[in-house]
């Protein structure tokens, strides 16, 4: 039973295996050159700069970024091999789903299989699934589940499976506190001389409860060096952006509540849960009302759970799970960029759908002593809910079939979201529909605050948009706007690397000016934001270049060739420097070279031109 659930719960999921990348996948897949390769596997392992383009600060998952090179290298870099592989991971999680609810919690083999595919037909987890970045969550929640499975008869495997789980992503933080509830309960139950729970053999080591917990500390350890990150709670430490613990809580009891509401009403559902999705009512905005109806309802639970020992029993292992494994997401501890996303509840939904399911198993059973079964009506039931749950999966997979197609799926229910008005920005700016890039980029603009670098994107492209019309003056003004909020933030890490385009453009612009000394500056301080790029280091040369230091000029562009892809602009600047300098023979051989690179260009053929005559 429990294998036909999983198997059965891959259904709606299919269709995902002709989806595309989208969203976070080109950062962290398609145009991460990190995972294009296998050289250097320890690299791949402790190196935070290969897990994803352009860095990011706050992310260090070894084992999926190990996993992303090894499909990149069997499948070409093609998405359909990532998408199996997350099917693979899925289908495996609800078999493990169903294990766990049968030996720890002891529901019968019908309600742990029902409650495994209930679990995996949910739309919650069609983001886990058809958005192939989110294989850190499949693999993070194998190895929570299987190391639980593992625990009472192989400590070693348990240790191990916990080792990778967390190296699959940082969701399984919780996972040491879950075992060493497993060991408290198991010693409770051996004190009272209650035998092992259905399918269980043996009981948990409290020494593996010990171990696991400074595995835990230990990986935290080498994720905070590997991170150059502190241990408080602040944005450089532990959390993502620094909140006082009072936001932090009501934060948290937000995101419970919104969470809850989408575990039993699923749709819709949203790439980007802002404040505009999940604190929909004023109620949601006071604190104190948040923290009384968090009491009230946990007093409500409580209550439940005392009245009846079979009840507790049952639903305890389960609703803790649950808890257990919201908690690092649920902005509690830290103060999260995201606070809500459904990837994030992917282990706290089978917690909540198997204490749901084994209520609802409890209730059609209630029967009076001597009446047959009723299979037929528990069948049903579960196929009046299964069906809808499939079919809202089966769309929202749908939805990631490209990136055009997830981000119109979201602005039709979240008009002003961030991420989707981004990401269809980048679509039009790829197919040239320039009347759609403007129109998107200002709408993005309004949806964000002056120092958020999506809007700084925006005024990027809004720039570029004005030198190909001739409005040098236009594209200055937005430009400056982008240089006034990175001046405020004080740093550029995180941020796109296309945004050094911006000082570049700057550059480009005080150069036709009759200024290259400002160009000059320019071109310095992007260098000094975002790095040594090839196109910084070309509007450096050139300014260099038109002041008189050919030699250096030249330098310069040669560096910038070896650091990034070679252009016909580039090699024209440095056969200008070289032919500045006296070289003739090399600046011949950069025009050549130039020419062949693109045979329409004016500067290079004159240059030749000069050159031969």
């Amino acid at each position: 039973m429990a294998w036909a659930a999983a198997l059965l719960a891959l259904l709606p999921h299919l269709r995902g295996l002709a989806n595309g990348f989208v969203y976070d996948d080109f950062r962290f897949i398609a145009e991460n050159p990190g995972v294009a390769t296998l050289a250097a596997p320890a690299d791949l392992l402790f190196d935070p700069a290969r897990t994803a383009q352009p860095v990011d600060p706050d992310i260090w998952r070894p084992l999926r970024t190990a996993g992303f090179a090894l499909q990149h290298a069997l499948g070409g870099g093609a998405p359909w091999l990532f998408h199996a592989t997350s099917l693979a991971l899925f289908a495996l999680l609800v078999r493990l789903v169903a294990a766990l609810w049968r030996r720890v919690a002891g529901f019968p083999a019908g309600v742990a299989a029902a409650a495994a595919l209930l679990f995996g037909v949910h739309p919650i987890a069609v983001e886990s699934v058809a958005w192939a970045s989110s294989q850190g969550d499949l693999l993070a929640g194998c190895g929570v589940v299987a190391a639980l499975l593992t625990a009472r008869r192989r400590p070693l495997a348990c240790l191990a499976l916990a080792l990778l789980a967390l190296l699959g992503k940082e969701s399984a933080l919780p996972l040491a506190a879950a075992l060493a509830a497993l060991w408290w309960r198991d010693r409770r139950a051996a004190t009272a001389g209650a035998p092992d729970g259905p399918g269980a053999t043996g009981r948990v080591d409290g020494r593996l409860a010990i171990a696991a917990a400074l595995l835990t500390l230990g990986w935290l350890v080498l994720r905070q060096q590997l991170l150059a990150r502190s241990f408080d709670l602040s944005g450089d430490g532990l959390a993502q952006r620094s909140a006082p613990l009072f936001e932090r809580l009501a934060e948290s009891l937000r995101t419970l509540l919104f969470a809850l509401r989408l575990m039993a009403w699923p749709w819709p559902l949203s790439i980007d849960h802002d404040a505009a999705t999940y604190r929909p009512a004023a109620f949601f905005s006071s604190g104190g009302l948040l923290l009384a109806t968090a009491a009230l309802a946990a007093a409500a639970l409580v209550a439940l759970l005392a009245r009846d020992r079979e009840r507790c029993a049952r639903l305890l292992p389960p609703l803790a799970f649950a808890a257990l494994f919201h908690l690092p997401t649920a902005g509690l501890l830290v103060a999260l960029k995201s606070p809500t996303a459904e990837r994030f509840l992917l282990l706290p939904l089978a917690g909540v759908v198997a204490a749901a399911t084994w209520l609802a198993a409890r209730a059609i059973d209630r029967r009076p002593d001597g009446a047959p079964p009723r299979p037929r009506l528990a069948a049903g039931l579960l196929l009046l809910v299964a069906l809808p749950l499939a079919a809202a999966a089966f769309v929202r997979t749908g939805q990631f079939r490209d990136d055009a197609t997830l981000w119109r799926a979201e602005l039709a229910h979240h008009p002003t979201s961030r991420q989707a008005l981004l990401g269809l920005l980048h679509a039009a700016s790829l197919q040239g529909d320039d009347a759609g890039a403007r129109t998107f980029a200002r709408r993005l603009i309004a949806a964000t605050a002056a120092d958020d670098p999506r809007g700084w994107l925006a005024r990027l492209r809004l720039g570029q948009l004005e030198v190909a019309e001739g409005r040098p003056e236009a594209m200055a003004a937005w430009f400056d706007e982008v240089r006034a909020g990175l001046a405020r933030r004080g740093h550029a890490r995180g941020l796109a690397p296309e945004l050094h385009l911006v000082f570049v453009g700057l550059a480009n612009r005080a150069r036709q000016q009759g200024d290259p000394a400002l160009a000059e500056t320019f071109a310095r301080e992007g260098i000094g934001w975002f790095g040594r790029e090839p196109r910084l280091l070309e509007a450096l040369g050139i300014a260099r270049d038109l002041q008189g230091d050919a030699e250096g000029a030249a330098a310069l562009h040669r560096e910038a060739l070896t650091r990034g892809p070679e252009s016909a602009s580039l090699q024209h600047h440095l056969a200008l420097a070289e032919r500045n300098r006296g070289d003739l023979k090399a600046a011949r051989t950069a025009a050549l070279r130039a020419l062949a690179l693109d045979p329409a260009h004016a500067g290079a053929r004159r240059l030749l031109a000069e050159l031969d005559g």
